[in-house]
């Protein structure tokens, strides 16, 4: 990268002007970090045992229930856009959302740049992490650099751990109902309780959403409707004081608009939204959903440390159909439009009751479906944390089998019933991972600790190709150039991290940390991507001030990252084009704080800002260069039993660029506000909102397949919320 030397020094005075834009009273960027009061503590599990927020050497924020409540947060899109240098794109079906962390982003059909940990099951698939609920949810912990010495492989930019509210020896509930803007109707709540007091907990979480969307097409049609059912129960059996059973359920499913980019005139008119640019339809796109997830955890107390047993079963189906053309077809004596495989004709082509009217294409159509099966073992130990000596060491292992199909070409006939697919193909993938870690934490001093963290992961993963018409299977070429029924390979790769942390003061934790991210290689459709590594280095602190009113974080981080996977969809089959970057450079800064001016005004905000390159190639795609937040909170007090509360929150997103083939889409700058405005009772709230306030539109994905297409982000919404516990 050209001035790399120049740039790092000038790190640490970066550094230090950010401190002070953040603290000086005109502030206006923003993260939340999760803050305690002088007399208040968080914890957080995130390094694997329960320590305070503050005092972690580690870029982490922490959202519990009540932050996400207030914040308006239902689904991951809405936690990252929270959380600066974090960056989610959502494309033309919920499975396939990018997420960049760090410059680090997804790959289609690839491990996700992040571990999420749902307590403590590995999602394991990409697909599994949006499934846009988040509801009975206790507390998210955002973990950002490599994690993968307790994480493993695919935490090469970070982890999310999230934890669901636990059973309660005392029965208790929520509900919370809303309704906005596209008739969207959202009823989510949670109810949890003794069935044998203080032996045997349940609790049981429901989210029902049933919505129009906030897109429709130039026919008036709905593009963007959903209707999502998921149930979440949960048994705690506590046989002993040292032995505890957790049993966990959930099942949801969700049908929903999809295929929903709308074309677009070209790279000059990526930013612009007018009426002739709203998506039309031939036929309206649909994704179904289902996924059940199971899970059982046994933690066992010995005078060694706790034994911890973790397993987990998921099942996801999914499949989609949607359009291949993305516009209504023309009326006849209209010129033909294109679609992915040419013109259509559209259905008065051709009189019904002509005998080649079913030879008439109707439309151009996509048919998919990606289906996981993951089985997912962790086995731990954990020593007590009241010792100069930390530790913990573990297995794990995972068993993950893929089904991915897909089929495209014309629908036919007057009414487009029938299909002819060009092409019509599905693979059968698996991977068998195992990992082996442990981590190990010693206080040198009173004031110096130092902590290593090291993991062995090794992934041997294979495909095998059917035609779709006949189910015969298709051999493939191998590295070699010799034809096999299917394609092998293993990766392994060994994540060292090693952190050193000084206490300053009470006040000011200072660290610096070195670790290796690795994420998997993966087959697309047949054509192997390379594995990739990274190599971090980061400098930072966490702070309290005020008497504790007040946290300050911040940190400085270098990437040197190698064999970068990036993903471009083309216009001809596979329709994904995966490769490997050799060498990308990331320079980044994160500045976090959290403020309770008064009991009444809490303020918070952050910035992050990444410097990016790919050798001899520039910046690479979805990767912001400044992105920052920030959100202003207040409590009114009406009477001793009401008040009004108030919430604003400002996102601002740098710009970027995305690319396909041969193109290159420069995305503008947006600055996305939500408000939210109402009173509380103690045990009820109700609060009007609007969500994007500005109705700020950018896209989030952009190809070229024929015409130009793109995915956006959703416009301006507004409606009310009532909250009730009981």
């Amino acid at each position: 990268m050209p001035n790399l030397k120049a740039k790092l020094i000038a790190l640490p005075s970066t550094l230090a002007m950010s401190m002070a834009m953040l603290t000086a009273p005109h502030c206006a960027h923003a993260q939340e970090v999760e803050v305690a009061e002088a007399d208040e503590e968080i914890f957080v599990t995130a390094r694997g045992r329960a320590e305070t927020l503050q005092d972690i050497p580690e870029s982490i924020i922490a959202f519990d229930a009540d932050d996400l409540e207030v914040r308006g947060i239902i689904d991951i899109i809405g936690l990252f856009n929270q959380t600066p240098n974090l960056f989610a794109r959502r494309t033309f079906r919920a499975g396939v959302t990018f997420f960049t962390i760090r410059g680090v982003t997804t790959s289609q059909q690839g491990w996700a740049p992040i571990t999420y940990v749902v307590d403590g099951v590995k999602t394991a698939t990409v697909d599994a992490i949006n499934q846009n609920a988040l509801f009975g949810i206790e507390r998210i912990e955002v973990l950002k650099g490599p994690q993968g010495g307790l994480y493993g492989a695919g935490a090469i930019a970070g982890a999310i751990n999230v934890v669901t509210k636990a059973p309660t020896n005392d029965l208790e509930g929520q509900v919370i109902a809303s309704y906005a803007k596209g008739n969207d109707a959202i009823v989510r709540g949670t109810v949890s309780g003794p069935i044998i007091e203080d032996k045997l907990l349940f609790k049981l979480s429901g989210f029902y959403r049933n919505t129009d969307g906030l897109v429709d097409s130039i026919e008036g049609e709905d593009i963007d409707f959903e209707e999502n059912a998921s149930i979440r129960g949960r048994l705690l059996f506590l046989p002993s004081e040292t032995v505890s059973i957790d049993l966990r359920a959930s099942y949801t499913d969700i049908e929903a608009g999809a295929a929903k980019q709308a074309r677009f005139g070209g790279p000059d008119e990526v930013n612009l939204f007018v009426r002739e640019n709203d998506p039309s339809r031939g036929i309206i796109g649909s994704e179904n959903r289902e996924i059940v997830d199971l899970s059982a955890k046994i933690d066992i107390e010995t005078q060694i440390g706790t034994i911890t047993s973790t397993t987990g079963y998921m099942d996801l189906n999914q499949d989609l159909f949607g359009t291949a053309s993305w516009i209504a077809p023309p009326e006849l004596g209209a010129p033909p439009e294109l679609g992915l495989f040419g013109p259509i004709f559209g259905p008065n082509a051709l009189p019904a009751d002509d005998p080649n009217a079913f030879t008439a294409p109707f439309d151009n159509y996509q048919d998919l479906f990606d289906n996981f099966e993951v089985v997912t073992q962790d086995l731990r130990i954990v020593s007590p944390s009241d010792q100069r000596l930390r530790w913990l060491a573990g297995f794990e292992y995972i068993h993950r089998k893929a089904s991915q199909g897909l089929q495209v070409g014309f629908l036919l006939g007057p009414d487009g019933s029938v299909q002819a697919p060009a092409l019509n193909r599905f693979d059968d993938k698996t991977d068998d991972i195992w990992g082996i870690f442990g981590q190990m934490q010693y206080d040198l001093t009173d004031q110096l600790e130092i902590t290593f963290a090291a993991r062995y992961d090794e992934d041997s993963f294979d495909t095998t190709q059917f035609d779709g018409n006949t189910g015969a299977l298709v051999q493939q070429l191998d590295a070699n150039g010799t034809l096999v029924d299917a394609l092998e390979e293993t990766d392994s790769g060994f994540q060292p991290k090693v952190t050193v942390a000084y206490e300053v003061n009470d006040n000011l934790n200072t660290y610096f940390t070195y670790a290796r991210g690795f994420r998997f290689g993966f087959f697309n459709t047949g054509n192997l991507t390379q594995e990739e590594t990274t190599d971090n280095f980061e400098i930072g602190f966490r702070s309290t001030w005020l008497d504790g009113d007040l946290a300050l974080n911040g940190s400085v981080f270098y990437i040197d990252y190698s064999d970068q996977q990036l993903t471009t969809v083309i216009a001809e089959a596979p329709f994904r084009l995966t490769t490997n970057v050799p060498s990308t450079e990331i320079i980044g800064l994160e500045m976090d704080f959290n403020y309770q001016v008064t009991e009444q005004i809490q303020v918070n905000g952050a910035v992050g800002f990444l410097d990016a390159e790919i050798q001899d190639q520039g910046r690479p795609p979805s990767v912001p260069e400044w992105t920052a937040n920030f959100g202003l909170q207040l409590t009114q007090p009406v009477t001793d039993e009401l008040a009004l509360v108030g919430r604003a929150d400002w996102r601002y997103q740098g710009g970027h660029i995305l690319q396909s083939p041969g193109v290159t889409y420069q995305i503008d700058a947006v600055n996305l506000i939500d408000l939210r405005a109402g009173v509380q009772g103690e045990t009820w709230r109700v609060v009007a909102f609007a969500r994007n306030l500005a109705n700020e539109r950018f896209a989030q994905d952009a190809n070229n397949l024929g015409s130009f297409i793109r995915d956006y982000n959703d416009p301006r919404s507004y409606g009310v919320e009532a909250t009730l516990r009981f």
